[in-house]
């Protein structure tokens, strides 16, 4: 028998499919507080242009709640990784603002 253990995990592992979107907020809910600042961390070029188009869609998605990004550049200069934090209200928003994120033009992987 199969354990079907915490958030649809197989004894203990993540299932080798995609979560759910349901699955996804379940995982948040199990591993953040909410409200509350969430992280993530962005892949890209290293391009002062795209730090701009970040700052900019994080502001307008942000409006009015907090946000916090550090430029870490890897150590030949060509990516650099962008340490994120938004204030989130729920897990939903905190989905729906890293799916946003990761549309961004020039993201390259997300954590």
């Amino acid at each position: 028998m199969v354990d079907e253990g915490i958030h649809g995990m197989t004894n203990g592992l993540p299932p080798n499919r995609r979560l759910t979107r349901e699955e996804m907020l379940a995982v948040l809910r199990a591993h953040h507080t909410f409200p509350g600042m969430f992280p993530l961390t962005v892949i890209s070029r290293s391009d002062h242009a795209f730090y701009a188009v970040l700052h900019s869609a994080l502001e307008e998605l942000q409006g009015e709640s907090t946000f916090r990004i550090e430029e870490k550049p890897s150590s030949r200069k060509n990516f650099a990784s962008y340490r994120i934090e938004i204030f989130v209200e729920s897990a939903e928003t905190a989905l729906y603002r890293k799916e946003a994120i990761g549309r961004i033009k020039g993201v390259l992987f997300m954590l």
